[in-house]
């Protein structure tokens, strides 16, 4: 149990502090999309890591949430093309 609370109150810390800094890596992975995007990619990073239970102690939490952004931040990337190839291969020219 102590670890769970330990890894809450690094977690909290570290998002707090470093908030803008995440805004701005995210902002670097996610090309010409909006601002909006950062930040829904942090909160859903955070929220998914807060919601979880009996989670070992994290040792590095600076790269434990930077790798779990990047990952969401591919994931929303590779969604986006998916869906513009898509559209491109049902509407064609139509779709710009």
């Amino acid at each position: 149990m102590a670890s769970d609370k330990n890894n809450d109150q690094q977690l909290k810390n570290f998002f707090n502090e470093e908030y803008h800094n995440l805004k701005a890596y995210v902002n670097s992975k996610i090309e010409n999309d909006a601002d909006r995007d950062a930040e829904d990619i942090i909160q859903d990073v955070a929220l998914k890591i807060f919601s979880r239970k009996n989670i070992s102690p994290i040792n590095n939490v600076t790269g434990f949430v930077y790798h779990s952004i990047k990952n969401k931040s591919n994931l929303l990337s590779l969604s986006k093309h998916l869906y513009f190839y898509s559209a491109k291969q049902t509407y064609g020219a139509r779709f710009k």
